[in-house]
């Protein structure tokens, strides 16, 4: 498939591979298209050339960490400011750079790694792909131990669990955590229930899109089309 897996089991060295390949294009993309300056062409150059590269299979070698994922996020600065011609300035905080996403019409790349991840999840939900969810993830049955429980019917519940870090009283460095299953899941849940309840590809998409967006911050969700990321 193409994806690089390293004798510690994790994909640092396919994101590292990927980051250079991307740093290469983008710098050939410069010299060779000097002359376009108009923000349109700009873009698609970015979306069709460059952060393409970050879609291949990427809901099995996503970054996790904040680390690598602040590395991608750097990465998508640079080519944002080439696209809006400010590459003079400085995006520091991540209000400006959530702004400047907005303005240029892309989702962070963190969230772009989301919509790949539920779209994908979707898929197997709804049969679209000869694909099963895990015999350890199940729907919601009503049963719970909590007093209080949020879960609906449209809600994934896994059997197995993060084994907790003893030292650090942690499970967030959990494999099990990292997998495409059991984290997509957990993002699954936190969709609302009409989002969840759609059966439309096309238009789960549309929505989910807007969703995320909306989750950017408190102000009123951008309201994009589903070409608005791109492809």
């Amino acid at each position: 498939m193409g994806v690089d897996i390293n004798v510690k089991l994790n994909f640092s060295d396919q994101c590292d591979r990927l980051l250079s390949k991307a740093n290469q294009q983008f710098g050939l993309t410069k010299r060779t298209c000097f002359f376009v300056n108009d923000f349109r062409r700009k873009r698609t150059l970015y979306l069709s050339l460059i952060r393409s590269q970050f879609e291949h299979c990427s809901v099995i070698w996503r970054p996790t960490t904040q680390t690598m994922l602040d590395k991608f996020e750097n990465f998508q600065k640079k080519c944002i400011k080439w696209i809006l011609s400010e590459e003079p300035m400085h995006y520091d905080s991540r209000e400006i750079y959530l702004l400047k996403c907005r303005e240029a019409r892309i989702l962070p790349l963190e969230k772009r790694f989301d919509l790949n991840d539920l779209i994908l999840f979707f898929k197997v939900i709804n049969k679209l792909i000869p694909l099963h969810l895990p015999a350890y993830i199940k729907f919601f049955d009503g049963n719970s131990r909590l007093r209080s429980c949020h879960l609906d019917k449209l809600c994934l519940v896994s059997e197995i669990k993060p084994r907790i870090n003893s030292t650090f009283s942690c499970s967030k460095n959990c494999a099990l955590n990292k997998s495409f299953f059991y984290r997509t899941h957990l993002l699954w849940n936190k969709l609302p229930f009409d989002l969840r309840a759609i059966t439309c590809f096309s238009k789960f998409r549309k929505n989910l899109i807007t969703f995320l967006w909306g989750t950017l911050s408190n102000e009123e969700a951008v309201d994009l089309d589903v070409s608005a990321d791109g492809f």
